[in-house]
């Protein structure tokens, strides 16, 4: 069964961080799974890129872009939900 970095999961208490927190886990769930997969294990898990590129088998080229796609995919949403302009990226 897959699970979810505790940081993922748990429900903080109430604070004003609360709102950007559900729009930010929001975003990584809706990330498609292989961008999602190579972010959750790049900043969540402390992986390098030669890690993550070992452990899916894929080359890290690949790793590269899938991180960056997420990157991009996660600063719209922050963006978009938070009203604020587009970042240029």
């Amino acid at each position: 069964m897959r699970r979810w970095p505790s940081v993922l999961r748990r429900r903080p208490r109430r604070s004003a961080e609360e709102p950007q927190r559900r729009i930010f886990v929001r975003a990584i769930r809706r990330l498609p799974r292989a961008c999602r997969d190579v972010f959750v294990m790049h900043r969540f898990a402390g992986m390098s890129l030669d890690e993550i590129s070992d452990q899916l088998r894929i080359d890290q080229q690949a790793v590269e872009a899938r991180l960056a796609e997420a990157l991009v995919k996660l600063s719209r949403a922050v963006d978009e939900a938070g009203g604020c302009e587009p970042s240029e990226r």
